[in-house]
């Protein structure tokens, strides 16, 4: 039996970086952190989604190493009125439409 181990190294001194709230009442933020990747730190940026109604909270910890492209996605997130629980879907499908036509041969 062949067993996969996913390992995701959560970021370290997380601060948030922005944070909006919605129309939707939920609080879209994005965080910024550190984790060590071949002896050298590197920034990490994050995304989460909070309802405020109900306290519950998705987040993506490690999204993407690049500012823009997280604060574009972020940004996506508030105008089309993502509630918590659709985070990782817009996440995937976010992911699909950046690297169509872009895979290696």
């Amino acid at each position: 039996m062949i067993t996969i181990k996913k390992q995701t190294q959560k970021p370290d001194n997380t601060v948030v970086y922005m944070e909006v709230y919605g129309v939707n009442r939920v609080i879209y933020r994005v965080t910024t952190g550190s984790v060590k990747r071949r002896g050298t730190n590197v920034s990490v940026y994050g995304v989460s989604a909070e309802d405020i109604r109900t306290g519950y909270c998705e987040s993506i910890e490690n999204f993407s190493e690049d500012i823009e492209t997280t604060l574009k996605f972020a940004n996506s997130l508030v105008h089309k009125k993502i509630r918590p629980d659709r985070l990782y879907n817009e996440a995937l499908r976010q992911l699909r439409f950046s690297t169509k036509g872009s895979l290696p041969m």
